[in-house]
């Protein structure tokens, strides 16, 4: 690897068994490869594995990596990178010494170490960095225009775990417009890739238990996979004293969200219900300031902590929407392990941590979490049973007049059809008793003169004797989600 003038990158080492990201790593590529300066800001919820694919794309790159600190204001912040650039200058013990009052000087700086080679630069959780102000954007962009982008093999990479902040801040940032700027958010593993990491001992059944459960989060399936079963190993991870998931979630808020209680107090509201209106969380507010609650809940929606969703009947989302937590984690934290947080610390479990959680209840829990999971996995779905190509509407169905009964997946198709989904979570086979429940749901359904298209999601399919019933137009099962 070369290295600059008195100056030694990061040695990035190679990550063994790297689990999927092929596409995000091909864009890398083609941007790494481009043979232009350009900006890359990336972001995506805490423990998404950011860091990994960064240094995955770029590992054969010079990189220079500065990080941010939590809680500390932009004097401590600035003192904390020059530390860091002096341990990459061994042969300059004088950069140590230098003291700087804006981050314009501290760009201008390091730019004089790369302004040749293929440099990266590259800082990591901008959110603490920036202390959650544009101040480091407006004076990177005069940098940027005056020294950085004077080197066409240059990239400087912008990575936080606050994807409200990242976009607001950075993204939409009048100071990058229109300067090489290419945004990546990084998502979840998918389930396929979730499989993929957790490794082929584990069952398909375990794999959907897991992304229920815990999400498409490398850092989580870490922990949960080194037990003998995702269930042990997450009540290992989850009800002992100083477990990991147990202390997750302050983490989380701390590094996606700036210090205000009401995110807090939203999530544990949404935490303890199937889901809330926009007036029950006003109440709990105790505000009348739609403005203020919107404001909150996209940030929460950015982060991917909380969503919303309405009866795909309502053409404006606004009316009747229902607010739900959308992060898995969060809501297997609220649901089994913020009720026993004291016996924890107890060690009450400490024998038997699987006794911290009744598996009734987890597998009612679980039926839920499916529920959420098809409706966001609706494009999957559609192509699943053949009409992807088809234009459509889907959401849930519910209305004023009964706003305790829903279907919880319905598309309505341009080809005139409604295709109505009865979604069924069992560790089993499913069996005839489903279409008595389909049939109740039915007859709440207000359908306009369009052809019903009845399905049945189950994950481990259907029994002999529903089977051959003939009931549902099509059936689809854990092979149809892993394919």
């Amino acid at each position: 690897m070369q290295t600059g003038s008195m100056i030694t990158p990061l040695e990035v080492k190679k990550i063994p068994g790297f689990i999927g990201r092929q596409y995000e790593l091909s864009q890398l590529e083609k941007i790494g490869s481009a043979g232009e300066p350009s900006i890359i800001i990336m972001h995506g919820r805490r423990r998404v594995g950011k860091t990994a694919l960064l240094e995955r794309a770029f590992r054969s790159r010079n990189i220079l990596k500065f990080e941010g600190i939590e809680g500390a204001g932009k004097e401590i912040q600035i003192e904390t990178c020059v530390k860091q650039l002096s341990e990459y200058a061994t042969n300059d013990p004088s950069i140590k010494h230098l003291k700087f009052n804006r981050w314009l000087d501290f760009f201008n700086c390091i730019a004089d170490y790369v302004s040749k080679g293929k440099w990266t630069l590259y800082f990591e959780e901008l959110q603490w960095l920036a202390c959650h102000d544009d101040e480091f954007i407006s004076e990177l962009k005069h940098a940027w225009d005056n020294k950085l982008k004077n080197n066409p093999s240059l990239l400087v990479i912008l990575c936080g775990s606050s994807p409200s902040f990242m976009i607001e801040s950075v993204v939409r940032s009048k100071a990058l417009y229109n300067r090489s700027q290419h945004e990546m958010p990084l998502q979840p593993f998918s389930l396929k890739e979730t499989h993929d990491f957790l490794g082929v001992g584990k069952s398909r059944n375990e794999v959907l238990d897991a992304y229920l459960t815990v999400g498409g989060i490398p850092e989580y399936l870490k922990y949960i996979k080194r037990d003998s079963s995702i269930f042990l190993g997450l009540c290992r991870n989850s009800f002992l004293p100083g477990s990991f998931f147990a202390h997750e979630y302050d983490r989380i808020f701390t590094s996606s969200l700036a210090v205000r209680p009401e995110y807090k107090k939203i999530i544990r509201f949404l935490g303890v219900r199937k889901y809330a209106s926009r007036n029950d969380l006003l109440g709990h507010l105790k505000t009348d300031s739609g403005g203020t609650v919107s404001k909150l809940l996209e940030d929460l929606r950015l982060c991917g902590f909380a969503d919303r969703y309405s009866s795909f009947t309502q053409k404006n989302p606004e009316y009747r929407s229902r607010f739900v937590i959308s992060d898995p984690y969060l809501n297997f934290y609220h649901k089994f392990i913020e009720p026993v947080l004291v016996r924890i610390a107890h060690g009450d479990f400490r024998q038997n941590p699987c006794r911290a959680i009744q598996h009734d209840s987890y597998r009612k829990w679980l039926g839920h979490a499916f529920e959420r999971f098809c409706r966001k996995e609706n494009a999957l779905i559609a192509d699943r049973l053949g009409f992807g190509a088809v234009s459509y509407r889907s959401g849930a169905y519910f209305s004023k007049d009964d706003a305790a009964c829903q279907i919880d997946l319905v598309f309505e198709r341009q080809d005139r059809v409604y295709t109505v989904c009865e979604i069924k979570y069992t560790g089993t086979e499913t069996g005839k008793p489903v279409i008595r429940d389909f049939e109740k749901k039915l007859a709440f359904f207000k359908a306009k003169r369009y052809s019903i298209h009845k399905v049945l999601v189950t994950p481990n399919g259907a029994d002999k004797s529903l089977g051959q019933s003939h009931y549902f137009d099509d059936i689809l099962t854990m092979d149809d989600f892993f394919a």
